[in-house]
């Protein structure tokens, strides 16, 4: 049983040009042992029975160059012959050098907001102790809690998250608003 060839030919505009594609593709497929036809044709030189049986037509270095042709078409359309003989081999045999469009990138995400939240300090209703709140802080109470205990570590003092707010014991207003300025808030002190 006879095995199936696969005919691999090069056309472009230039007949030199599509030979000497010929000729490189031919050399790497014999460096990796493929006993693939390889033949070229200049582009305007394309009797219709010249695609019977060809697996691959490849279109050299003319990107409007476009024949009536169903079957798998690839372009070559660098300057480095060498380099784009080599990637076609690459796609041809499974590779990852593919010749496809990259997708496009992603919209950029619409820039945050960045909220303003209020620091102050509260005396009333604690027998003259104040204390450093907090206040107007986009998160629930899970991620509020979280942040209360970093903001508490940070001044080494006691505190509660509560309301919608954090409530940290003395008066650590310059600290508090350094450390939420690090953590991309914006902030704007209240009270006295």
């Amino acid at each position: 049983m006879a095995k199936f060839q696969k005919i691999i030919l090069f056309i472009s505009p230039d007949a030199a040009r599509a030979k000497a594609a010929e000729t490189a593709f031919s050399a790497a497929a014999s460096r990796v042992g493929l006993s693939w036809s390889v033949r070229s044709r200049p582009a305007d030189d394309l009797p219709a029975d010249a695609l019977a049986g060809v697996s691959v037509l490849v279109v050299v270095e003319s990107p409007d160059l476009t024949p009536n042709w169903q079957g798998k078409l690839e372009r070559l359309v660098s300057s480095d012959l060498e380099l784009e003989v080599n990637k076609l081999l690459a796609r041809l045999l499974g590779g990852n050098d593919q010749a496809v469009m990259s997708p496009p990138p992603p919209p950029a995400a619409a820039p945050k907001k960045i909220h303003t939240v209020k620091v102050g300090r509260e005396t009333a209703g604690r027998k003259g102790k104040g204390v450093t709140v907090v206040s107007e802080l986009p998160l629930g109470e899970e991620a509020l809690k979280e942040l209360a205990t970093k903001l508490k570590n940070s001044c080494g003092s006691g505190g509660t998250a509560k309301d919608g707010r954090i409530e940290i014991q003395g008066d650590h207003r310059d600290k508090l608003v350094t450390e939420l300025e690090k953590l991309g808030y914006k902030v704007k002190r209240s009270g006295g």
